[in-house]
């Protein structure tokens, strides 16, 4: 991505950025580099696809605007572009993983998204974080340890926080969680494993 200077709009990446936009190509190469700022593109209708293809990343919409990472979602920018680990780390590198993750990671939909996914490392998500996500979101909740080593990735996760996701014994062992695992990985109360769903 034309990421990590601010480096002039090619005329290849004006074209691609403006296509199917409000904006003409004519309009648009013959424009000043600087007025083609982040809410020149916002207004224009540009969307993430535009600039992905045309290679412009977080760091370059910093440069022309982009005060934080929820701007990008404005443009269409979504928690499925962080598994592109080189989008990822522009992003940190941009923002900051703590405005990065408040703003891509939002739903229990993007915590399914990114889990098992290298931008969880770069950004220092838990999987505590991303089960809080899905609270009262079983399925996802499943579907985020799917990703995950089976059977050994509740270590250091509250289980209140299980609780909350509305994970219990039968989805817990088809993950690969027994009696055993649960005790050995989340260390729940006696009331924590009835509520679990586990027999003692």
């Amino acid at each position: 991505m034309e990421g990590f200077c601010n480096r002039e709009l090619s005329t290849r990446t004006r074209t691609a950025l403006f296509h199917g936009t409000t904006v003409s190509a004519e309009i648009v190469l013959a424009m000043n580099d600087e007025e083609i700022n982040f809410e020149f593109l916002l207004c224009s209708g540009v969307k993430a696809t535009n600039l992905v293809v045309g290679g412009v990343g977080p760091a370059a919409l910093k440069a022309r605007g982009a005060c934080n990472a929820k701007q990008l979602r404005k443009l269409g920018f979504n928690s499925l572009h962080l598994c592109d680990a080189s989008f990822c780390n522009e992003a940190n590198f941009a923002f900051g993983a703590a405005d990065v993750v408040d703003a891509f990671l939002v739903t229990a939909e993007d915590a399914v998204a990114v889990s098992g996914c290298e931008c969880a490392h770069i950004l220092g998500v838990s999987v505590n974080d991303l089960l809080i996500k899905c609270c009262g979101f079983p399925g996802e909740a499943s579907a985020v340890l799917q990703q995950l080593p089976k059977g050994a990735a509740l270590h250091d996760v509250s289980c209140n926080v299980v609780l909350d996701a509305g994970l219990r014994a039968n989805s817990l062992a088809n993950l690969g969680y027994g009696l055993a695992s649960v005790v050995a990985q989340l260390g729940p109360t006696g009331s924590e494993i009835t509520r679990l769903g586990f027999v003692l």
